[in-house]
């Protein structure tokens, strides 16, 4: 039986085959190319966007442009892969029109055009509005941990600095302990000073350095830092602490396309979900917005200053409840009534706690001595001479949040199928589980625009198709 038989290569052609010809109608490259096409690159930010009349010329920032959207696309993200991309690949051939700018050029214009990538991510999510893909109805926020260039040993703390220094003086004292038995003679083989005194040295530089450090960080208030990328911080993940950057982003309900991103050195969500949704609000030009998010992001004070920006949020309230004695459970705080009226809580039996001061904004209430005294329920309530309650400076907003929640249970169940698809994506399509390539906010910034453009990018292919998208281009 014969074989399926391939071309000669040394065969002849009358007519080439063009370039053209090898790349579908509905393929990836001809949408970037479309796209691409439409910005205004000058007004977007990009250096270079206008020739300069004398000197040599210039990549157009169009072309390179095109091949980091490809690149992160096809989950290529190294400066050094996308050179080697387009001396081999005919799709990226097709893209520059067989360009092919060395690494370095390549690498430079991520470098420079950190702003331009942000505002061109902006300029698709408009274009999506545009398009009627975005509907604004309900925001979806969550953030995710990506791992820094540094790694934990550049990790430093007050701490740290204090037992490595403890570790130097062990070491410092060993070779002048071992200098002193040679100079009483007790030492049974000659040793070699001449190396003894270079490693003091070293090790007395490296005390010098070290207590320089520490000086550093307390004359700046540091409680940790990274050596060679200051921006990041070490962080919780699932994996275990990492020195990262927490990445926020805002989900719209209707394609799961990402509205607005942002790459962030909070530790944790809890004060992100009101800059987060003024951020999404002033993208989305509304007025009134719903928001959902975990209970991570669970703070009154968030709360209070969505409700004051327009913005009506969805969040778990996550509050502490009153502590175990031993085998017994005390009466929760939730069984206490509050009156606004005369500003005070009436306990489970009947008695009222009022006002006993203010701390920190909190209001803390307390019953009567009197009372708790002859209390029947006091064995449930507490071991204390009387009951006290702390009512949250921005109590209010939690009870509000609450009813929300309990109005619409559903909420939390679609907040997962929003939010938590996109990220999985990113991590696992655009980079691949891999760490950033580039160092400081500014690069991860400019890394994280070009993930979440390709990203929308995709999304929008898969929910218009090919042909569609590129009549809303043309």
């Amino acid at each position: 039986m014969r074989y399926i038989q391939g071309e000669d290569r040394s065969q002849g052609t009358l007519f080439p085959v063009s370039l053209d010809e090898l790349i579908p109608e509905d393929h990836l490259v001809r949408v970037i190319e479309a796209y691409i096409s439409l910005l205004d690159l000058e007004q977007l930010g990009f250096d270079k966007a206008v020739p300069k009349a004398t000197g040599r010329p210039s990549y157009h920032p169009a072309d390179l442009l095109k091949l980091y959207l490809y690149g992160y696309f096809q989950q290529v993200r190294s400066s050094r892969r996308l050179e080697a991309e387009c001396q081999r690949n005919v799709e990226v051939m097709w893209l520059l029109g067989r360009l092919a700018p060395d690494f370095k050029t390549i690498a430079d214009f991520r470098r420079d055009n950190s702003a331009a990538f942000v505002a061109t991510c902006r300029a698709f999510v408009s274009f999506c509005r545009g398009a009627g893909l975005i509907g604004g109805d309900l925001i979806a926020i969550d953030g995710s941990k990506f791992q820094a260039v540094a790694s934990n040993r550049k990790h430093i703390t007050p701490k740290k600095l204090q037992r490595r220094e403890a570790v130097l003086d062990k070491r410092i004292a060993h070779y002048l302990a071992q200098l002193d038995e040679a100079d009483r003679g007790e030492q049974e083989q000659a040793i070699d000073r001449s190396a003894v005194q270079t490693a003091l040295e070293t090790l007395r530089v490296k005390k010098a350095n070290n207590q320089t450090c520490q000086a550093l960080m307390q004359a700046q208030g540091l409680v940790q830092h990274v050596v060679g990328e200051a921006d990041a911080q070490k962080m919780r993940t699932p994996s275990g602490s990492r020195i990262a950057y927490n990445v926020q982003s805002a989900v719209d309900a209707k394609h799961c396309l990402i509205v607005h991103h942002e790459v962030t050195q909070e530790g944790a969500d809890n004060r992100l979900l009101e800059p987060m949704a003024q951020a999404t609000q002033a993208v989305l030009e509304q007025a009134k917005l719903n928001v959902t998010a975990d209970a991570g992001y669970s703070n009154g004070a968030q709360f209070q200053a969505c409700e004051d920006a327009g913005i009506t949020p969805f969040v778990p309230p996550n509050r502490a409840i009153n502590t175990k004695g031993g085998e017994e459970q005390f009466f929760d705080r939730t069984l206490f009534n509050y009156s606004e009226e005369s500003d005070s809580y009436e306990c489970p039996n009947g008695k009222t706690l009022t006002l006993k001061a203010l701390n920190k904004g909190d209001r803390v209430y307390h019953a009567s001595i009197s009372d708790c005294g002859t209390c029947a329920l006091k064995s449930r309530c507490t071991k204390a001479e009387r009951r006290y309650v702390t009512r949250h400076a921005h109590e209010s907003a939690f009870e509000r949040m609450e009813q929300r929640m309990k109005a619409n249970p559903d909420m939390m169940i679609n907040r997962r199928s929003i939010v938590e698809h996109p990220f999985g994506n990113l991590k696992q399509w655009a980079f691949g589980n891999a760490r950033f390539l580039l160092r400081q906010l500014k690069g991860t910034r400019t890394e994280m625009a070009l993930a979440i453009q390709a990203y929308n990018l995709k999304r929008t292919i898969n929910v218009l198709g090919v042909p569609k998208l590129m009549e809303l281009m043309g």
